[in-house]
């Protein structure tokens, strides 16, 4: 069973090792093995930055865990956009990554936002198209020789949330 719950400092070294790995491994036709593209994507990727993340108010940061592995990890910044959602290698299409996307909507819709943003590795961008994403403008670079494609989705609003954005949904679910 897979539960997806709001992160905390404990989960620092294995929410970085996820992000690392899952960059590593699965990002390949993003970074190419560029070892120069790898650094600077992995540059900030540490538990001190992990912990930094935490502690701002303005994100809200989820993990997921199964056998009492953190197996993926997913950031929320209140300006709408998703700064985070990678999976470890071997988690995909578990329905793992669905589920830390939903946790990130239902406070986005806490917050009342209205628009959420991303910007896509190739390697996620039908990930995103199945969650509702459509493309949002021109190919940027990314780091080194990456790329980053700009989406969008517009949310409707949570007849269950109070109209000013107070209401906080559950982030513990299971999958």
């Amino acid at each position: 069973m897979t539960a997806v719950r709001r992160a905390d400092p404990r989960d620092a070294q294995a929410a970085t090792d996820v992000l690392r790995r899952s960059i590593t491994e699965l990002c390949v036709l993003d970074h190419r093995g560029d070892a120069d593209t790898l650094g600077k994507w992995l540059a900030n990727k540490t538990p001190q930055n992990f912990l930094s993340w935490l502690a701002s108010d303005d994100n809200f940061c989820v993990v997921a865990e199964a056998d009492s592995q953190v197996v993926g990890v997913g950031l929320l910044h209140r300006g709408g956009e998703i700064r985070l959602c990678y999976l470890a290698p071997g988690a995909q299409r578990k329905g793992i990554g669905k589920a830390i996307y939903v946790a990130l909507e239902e406070q986005a819709k806490a917050w009342g936002l209205r628009t959420l943003r991303l910007e896509s590795t190739v390697s996620a961008r039908q990930f995103y198209e199945r969650q509702g994403f459509r493309s949002a403008g021109i190919v940027t670079p990314g780091f080194g020789i990456s790329h980053c494609h700009p989406y969008e989705k517009q949310l409707q609003p949570n007849p269950l949330m109070h109209p000013t954005g107070g209401g906080r949904p559950a982030a513990d679910q299971e999958v």
